[in-house]
């Protein structure tokens, strides 16, 4: 046998098939057993993802704690929260675990990107109408394929929701600024199609108990693309505490430092000039572009605009004393965008090129 790259050589193929012609190797199918077979579901074997989401137990743990003093609150009646391990598994096999007609609420969690469900069993919302207009929250009712929720069954569940909303931000405040919005909202799970059959989602269950007699089931669905990069603060179970803060300011410190080192490309504008193309085209070595002085001089930093400088000399060498520090501005993504769009149309003057160390002010 060979051991270098390829694992037969051409040699030893011919011989093994010649051995197959000639019935020195026996090529019939060996007899496997059925019971020796068992299936295998790529989806509920994935414990890769469910180890990256570690920290979602503790943010569901924190988020039901929270919802059960805001249904206190809301409905002036005592409430259960029992939150459930949450599931990974694929879109349309979430949907098949959702009972319809059921309240389904289509949100977004930006600024992670992607479309979540957040649904309610309709024996909750009936439970929830009854307890917030001074009933007991007992007996049950079922909601009709062809009956939607009335007016007031809509205001209520909205309560509900912005309660939800609340409590889901504040759960996941020590680890990520998450921020809820509401989109639309479905009685049917089947129109709520904002994924991919076979995409993942990560579904957190929560079982409420209103009263008695009234059980019902909370779940929020996160799909698993929009969480991935945020999976390393989810990797872990994160505890605040004052060794947490330590290590938080060791950390911002190093950073600081790593950041200070970093060079950036500064560079004084001195002026920008329109010209026509046919004008540009003329220019030839010698020739004299006039301009009026700036007042002055723009000073670019990373493309973007941070001071107002005056332009001059200091020991024989050019140099710019800064006069204005500018704010920068919120998007400089944008910023850079329209400085590269400006300089494709125009022609640039002097311009006095400097690493930010080397400059004099």
């Amino acid at each position: 046998m060979s051991t270098t790259g390829q694992i037969l050589t051409r040699e030893e193929v011919s011989a093994l098939v010649e051995a197959m012609q000639s019935g020195d190797v026996d090529t019939s199918a060996a007899d496997i057993s059925p019971s020796a077979v068992q299936p295998y579901s790529l989806i509920a074997n994935d414990t890769t993802s469910r180890g990256q989401l570690a920290a979602l137990e503790m943010i569901d743990d924190r988020f039901s704690r929270q919802l059960r003093g805001s249904l206190l609150t809301l409905l002036r009646q005592t409430a259960k929260v029992t939150v459930a391990p949450f599931d990974v598994m694929t879109f349309s096999a979430y949907l098949k675990t959702l009972p319809s007609p059921t309240n389904v609420n289509i949100v977004r969690f930006p600024p992670l990107r992607g479309y979540g469900l957040v649904t309610l069993e309709p024996s909750i919302v009936y439970g929830a109408v009854d307890s917030f207009f001074g009933g007991r929250g007992g007996g049950s009712l079922e909601l009709s394929p062809l009956r939607g929720f009335t007016q007031t069954e809509e205001r209520i569940i909205q309560l509900l929701l912005d309660s939800v909303f609340d409590n889901l931000r504040d759960a996941w405040a020590p680890v990520y600024a998450l921020n809820p919005e509401f989109v639309s909202r479905e009685i049917n799970p089947a129109f709520a199609q904002i994924g991919e059959d076979r995409e993942t989602v990560i579904v957190s269950r929560f079982d409420l108990e209103l009263g008695s007699d009234i059980r019902g089931q909370l779940t929020v669905m996160y799909p698993f693309s929009a969480l991935k990069p945020i999976r390393l603060l989810l990797r872990g179970r994160l505890q605040a505490g004052e060794r947490d803060e330590k290590l938080a300011a060791k950390w911002s410190d190093q950073l600081q430092d790593a950041l200070s080192d970093a060079e950036l490309e500064m560079i004084a504008q001195l002026v920008t000039l329109r010209v026509p193309a046919l004008d540009l085209a003329a220019i030839r070595p010698g020739d004299t572009l006039w301009f009026k002085p700036p007042p002055s001089v723009k000073v670019l930093v990373q493309s973007s605009h941070l001071f107002d400088a005056e332009y001059g000399t200091s020991d024989g060498n050019a140099a710019i004393r800064i006069e204005q520090v500018i704010e920068p501005p919120e998007d400089i993504t944008k910023l850079s965008a329209a400085s590269a769009s400006d300089h494709a149309e125009e022609s640039s003057g002097a311009e006095q090129r400097t690493p930010a160390k080397r400059k004099r002010a």
